[in-house]
């Protein structure tokens, strides 16, 4: 009974290290896919010229040092 328990824990370890394999290499490889799905989708409007340049600051608005804006209202 000892030699069967340890061989099911065993394939209990096994299990759950192909487990977290298989998850490592699922995100090791969504994750440039999705970056590049995200970049072809940013070059493709930006082609077609649908994102356009941001206002300026408007009066009522003063920017700081690091980039951080405070409304003077």
């Amino acid at each position: 009974m000892r030699i069967r328990q340890t061989v099911n824990c065993a394939f209990g370890v096994a299990r759950l290290a192909f487990d977290a394999g298989a998850a490592l290499l699922s995100v090791a490889v969504a994750v440039p896919i999705a970056f590049a799905a995200g970049e072809a989708r940013s070059m493709a409007h930006t082609a077609r010229g649908d994102i356009a340049p941001a206002p300026g600051p408007s009066d009522a608005e003063h920017v700081h040092d690091l980039g951080t804006v405070v409304e003077l209202t």
